[in-house]
């Protein structure tokens, strides 16, 4: 790897780790943040989707931002937005502040993480797949370490209200470190981001991938949220308990980006993304038959290993097929996931206060299977247009 490259993977590794890491905490605290908030369990689904509302219009808009102002412009501020929406939160006192902060978090992560993948693309070149599983990989860490830490820090008499303040600190280091990055480490100018491709805004192959990611975001995310609440509420186990459960969950992800590191090239994307999401829906499913919480934390942990490359799977099939249009095909990918991280949690949600926690729960599952049947339709839209060029006369 070059040196001019090091810079851009290290923060990216930097970014995605604080992504990982504040995405995880109001599910983390949701137990106590109901209570302070005195919230019924579908308005603080609403709470958390109002997070995913203010990602999807970042991730619509990024493309056109890149374009204006460049991607180290477009990345420093979007984590100092995030950073300044986590460190409000800690202050608000009523339920429409809370929902406010979440909104103004979920502007400046979605953004991010459109300019990181985009800038990965182009500097990932054949081994794009290994590049973007490497530095997702600092998601499930993030999101690993967060939930054990948060839990242990409250039950030794620390706030939580301080726990989301340090998390802005930390997020917007980052973000200086990318104010830090010297120009030339860029691998392209914005220009070079344009969307000139049109095939892919009319592509049945990445319709079928928006959604998958949808309703994978959805699960995953959803699944990270509510996973403290479930344990606590079904299991009565402590929220420490309850947190490490959790931290098994996300450590199967990290543990499988890790592996997918390595090997993610070996494996043609699409099967490898059918792969994953059956083994997260079996998983899933079997987390909730398990006969108490010993055996639901290892089928967590296996489902979270499931979901490990889906998403890094997903981008790099996009860039394989359509590499003149990354950052719209990127923007398009990730908006088809914000979608799905603002209606599924909220949709359960719902369930969870009509019909009760494995209901909704339950729920999570069915997505993942919803997953695994449109990675077997990507595997045949990408059969039909790679056999396209072949047909013309």
């Amino acid at each position: 790897m070059v040196a001019s490259r090091k810079v851009p993977i290290f923060l990216a590794a930097c970014s995605f780790g604080v992504l990982g890491a504040c995405l995880t905490l109001p599910g983390t605290l949701l137990p106590i943040l109901v209570e302070h908030f005195h919230l019924r369990l579908v308005e603080a689904g609403s709470m958390m989707a109002l997070q995913g509302v203010g990602y999807l219009l970042a991730v619509v808009a990024t493309p056109r931002l890149i374009g204006r102002f460049g991607m180290r412009c477009v990345l420093v501020t979007s984590l100092l937005i995030s950073a300044a929406g986590l460190a409000g939160f800690g202050h608000m006192s009523n339920w429409i502040g809370g929902a406010s902060m979440m909104f103004v978090t979920g502007l400046g992560f979605g953004a991010m993480e459109v300019t990181s993948n985009t800038l990965l693309l182009a500097i990932g070149g054949e081994r794009r797949a290994n590049l973007l599983n490497f530095t997702h990989l600092f998601f499930g860490v993030g999101s690993f370490i967060a939930p054990a830490l948060t839990t242990r820090a409250v039950d030794a008499g620390i706030s939580w209200q301080s726990v989301f303040f340090a998390a802005g600190v930390i997020t917007a280091s980052v973000g200086l470190g990318w104010r830090a990055m010297s120009v030339q480490h860029a691998a392209a100018t914005p220009s070079e981001f344009g969307t000139r491709d049109r095939g892919a805004r009319r592509s049945p192959m990445i319709a079928l991938l928006a959604i998958a990611l949808g309703a994978y975001v959805g699960a995953e995310i959803g699944i990270g949220g509510w996973l403290t609440k479930y344990m606590v509420s079904e299991y009565s186990v402590t929220l420490t308990y309850a947190g490490t459960v959790l931290s098994f969950y996300w450590l199967g992800m990290a543990a499988g980006r890790l592996a997918l590191t390595v090997l993610a090239h070996r494996v043609r994307d699409e099967l490898l993304l059918i792969g994953l999401a059956a083994c997260a829906t079996l998983a899933g499913t079997a987390a909730l038959l398990g006969p108490g919480p010993m055996s639901a934390a290892v089928c967590f942990a296996l489902t979270g290993l499931g979901f490990s490359g889906i998403f890094p799977a997903a981008i790099a099939l996009a860039g394989r097929c359509y590499p003149h249009d990354t950052a719209a095909v990127t923007s398009r990918l990730i908006a088809g996931a914000a979608v799905g991280g603002i209606c599924i949690p909220w949709i359960m949600s719902a369930i969870a206060d009509g019909f009760g926690l494995v209901a909704g729960m339950s729920f999570y599952a069915f997505m993942t299977a919803v997953v695994t049947a449109l990675t077997v339709a990507v595997k045949l839209a990408v059969s039909r247009l790679e056999r396209r060029p072949a047909q013309a006369p």
